[in-house]
C-alpha cells in the first residue's frame, strides 16, 4: 500500500486533512504546524499557475503573513476585484482537477536554466548561492518553481482558500491548523500592517529586499554599513516609542511579544532612552508573578500550561500597581524556576520622574489592566517580523526566525539541545496564538525587533548544533528544514554588532546579560 492509499484509508481517524507524510511514514494533517506549511505552500504553487495562466502579462510577488492570509501583489497590474476573480476560478478548475505536482531533482545548471526560462531570475540568484549541487523542483500543469518546504501529491488537497483585496494587492487566505475546516476570521491588524510597511522601506534603504541582495553585500565587504545602519534605525525607533511614554507622562509601560522576540534587551533599552529623557525606572518581568508549584493550570490535554495567564498572581500584580500610584512604592516577588515558589521580594519605588517597565508575553492581556487608571498605562507589542524574502515566492517566515534564535539561545544559556526546543515549539506556539496575537493589534505602539542582517550570524551557531539531531528523533525533518534555511545565508561575522544590540541577547556578548 502506497503513502496516498494509506492516507486515503486513515483519513477518518485523522483530526484534519492529511496532506504529507514524514520519512518514518508518518501521516502529517493540516492540524500540525509541518501539515500546515505543506498546505500553504500548495495553495501559493495554484496561485502561482493560475495567474500565470490568465496573466500572462504579470508576475506575482508572495510578500508576508498579515490578517490570517498571506499578502501578494501583482507586479505589473494594479489589482482588482475582476482580476481577483478571474484569479480565483482558474484555481478552483485546477483544484476541481486535482493537477498532479510532480517532484523533481536537477543538477544547479539544469535547474537554473528552467527557472530563468521561466522569468525567475531572483530564484536564480539563490541557486548560485546553495552549496548542495542538486536542487529540487515542483513542476504543475508545465509551470516549474521552486518552494522552501514540500508540496501535496496534487492540487486537490488545498480546497479551502479565499483571494481577497487588500492594500495594493490582495490577502490568499487559508485555513490555520486550530481551525481545519474553514477560512479563520479576518480581523484587523492594522498596526502590523504599518509595520510590514516601515520596514519594506527600510529594505528599499538598505538595499536589500531579498537575501540575494543581503548575499551581495556580505560578499562586496560592505556588511559593517548594513549592521551599522540597521542597528541605528531600531535605536531610533526606540527613542521614537520612548518620547511617546514622556510626552504623554505615561507611569506605566506593559510590553509583550512572542517567545524569542527580544522583550528583555529592548525594555532594558527602552529604560535608557526614558532615562536620556530625564526619567529614572524599574525593569519587572511578569514572570516574578507566577503563582508558583501546584498551582499553575492544565491544558486540555492534562499538562501543566506555563503559557496560561492564569498561572500569574493578578492580584498580587494590581495591588502592586496600585500601592506605586497611590504610596510611591511596594514590594515586587522574587521567583525562582527552580523551586517554583517565590524566594524574596525587592523594593520598587516611583515618583513623577518615573516609568515602571513590566514585560512578558501577557503584557497586553487586558485582564491585567482591570480596575487599572488607563490614561497612565503605554502598551508595546515587539516581534521579530522578517522583513526580506527568500526570493518573490518564498517568504522568510518570522516564525523561522524566532525558532532559529531560541535554539541558539537555549543550547548555549540553558544548556538545551536542538531537539527539546523543536520539541516544544508547537506548544508554545499554540500559547503564543491563544494569549499574545489576539490582542497584538492593542499596543499604542509596536517593534520590529527583527535585523536584516541576523540570519547570517545566527547561522554559525545554529548549524552546528541542528546538525546534532538524529535522523531517529521526530524533529529530525524540522531541523533539516531550517538547515536548508540557513544554507541560503551567506556567514556574517559578529565583530561590528554592538553589546546593546538585541541580537546579543541569543548569541552572547550583551551588556544586559
Amino acid at each position: 500500500m502506497n503513502l496516498i492509499d494509506r492516507a486515503n484509508k486513515y483519513q477518518e481517524k485523522m483530526a484534519a486533512k492529511v496532506v504529507a507524510a514524514k520519512v518514518n511514514q508518518e501521516l502529517v494533517d493540516i492540524s500540525s504546524i509541518e501539515g500546515i506549511r505543506v498546505y500553504r505552500n500548495t495553495l501559493k504553487f495554484v496561485l502561482i499557475k493560475a495567474v500565470d495562466d490568465v496573466l500572462t502579462d504579470s508576475r506575482i510577488k508572495i510578500n508576508y503573513s498579515i490578517n490570517k492570509g498571506g499578502y501578494c501583489e501583482l507586479v505589473g497590474n494594479n489589482v482588482t476585484y475582476e482580476m481577483l476573480q478571474t484569479i480565483k476560478k482558474r484555481m478552483k478548475k485546477i483544484i476541481n482537477s486535482a493537477m498532479p505536482i510532480e517532484k523533481h531533482s536537477y543538477s544547479k545548471d539544469i535547474a537554473s536554466k528552467i527557472l530563468f526560462q521561466s522569468g525567475r531570475e531572483d530564484r536564480v540568484e539563490m541557486i548560485k548561492s546553495q552549496h548542495n549541487n542538486k536542487v529540487i523542483l515542483y513542476s504543475l500543469g508545465g509551470v516549474f518553481d521552486y518552494f522552501y518546504g514540500v508540496m501535496a501529491p496534487d492540487a486537490s488537497y488545498v480546497d479551502i482558500f479565499d483571494l481577497l483585496p487588500y492594500d495594493n494587492g490582495f490577502l490568499l487566505l487559508f485555513p490555520d491548523r486550530f481551525s481545519p475546516g474553514k477560512l479563520p476570521d479576518m480581523k484587523n491588524e492594522h498596526h502590523l500592517s504599518e509595520m510590514f510597511a516601515e520596514y519594506k522601506e527600510w529594505g528599499k534603504i538598505l538595499g536589500v529586499e531579498k537575501i540575494g541582495d543581503l548575499n551581495e553585500i556580505v560578499e562586496s565587504g560592505k556588511i559593517k554599513d548594513l549592521i551599522l545602519v540597521s542597528e541605528a534605525l531600531q535605536e531610533k525607533k526606540i527613542a521614537y516609542i520612548a518620547d511617546h511614554i514622556t510626552n504623554q507622562k505615561k507611569k506605566f509601560a506593559f510590553i509583550a511579544g512572542p517567545s524569542s522576540s527580544g522583550k528583555t534587551t529592548f525594555s532594558k533599552r527602552l529604560l535608557l532612552q526614558l532615562k536620556a529623557n530625564g526619567l529614572q525606572g524599574s525593569v519587572i518581568s511578569l514572570d516574578s508573578y507566577y503563582k508558583g508549584f501546584g498551582k499553575i493550570p492544565y491544558d486540555i490535554e492534562g499538562k501543566l500550561d506555563y503559557e496560561s495567564i492564569d498561572g500569574l498572581d493578578l492580584d498580587l500584580l494590581k495591588t502592586n500597581v496600585t500601592q506605586l500610584l497611590n504610596e510611591g512604592k511596594t514590594k515586587i516577588p522574587i521567583y525562582d524556576f527552580s523551586t517554583e515558589t517565590v524566594i524574596d521580594y525587592r523594593d520598587i519605588n516611583i515618583d513623577e520622574k518615573s516609568v515602571i517597565i513590566f514585560e512578558g508575553i501577557h503584557g497586553l492581556n487586558p485582564r491585567l489592566y482591570e480596575g487599572l487608571p488607563m490614561d497612565k498605562v503605554h502598551k508595546i507589542y515587539i516581534s521579530a517580523l522578517t522583513s526580506i524574502n527568500i526570493d518573490y515566492h518564498n517568504r522568510l517566515p518570522s516564525t523561522d526566525t524566532r525558532l532559529i534564535r531560541r535554539i541558539v539561545r537555549d543550547y548555549q544559556y540553558r544548556g538545551a539541545k536542538a531537539e527539546r526546543t523543536l520539541s516544544m515549539w508547537s506548544s508554545v506556539r499554540k500559547g503564543e496564538d491563544k494569549y499574545i496575537f489576539p490582542y497584538q493589534d492593542d499596543a499604542d505602539d509596536v517593534f520590529n525587533s527583527s535585523l536584516i542582517y541576523e540570519h547570517g550570524v545566527l547561522k554559525k551557531l545554529a548549524i552546528p548544533i541542528l546538525e546534532k539531531v538524529s535522523n531517529n528523533d521526530e524533529s529530525y525533518s524540522e531541523a533539516e528544514r531550517l538547515l536548508e534555511l540557513l544554507s541560503y545565508f551567506r556567514e556574517v561575522a559578529d565583530n561590528n554588532i554592538c553589546i546593546t544590540s538585541i541580537l546579543r541577547e541569543f548569541i552572547g556578548g550583551s551588556v544586559f546579560r
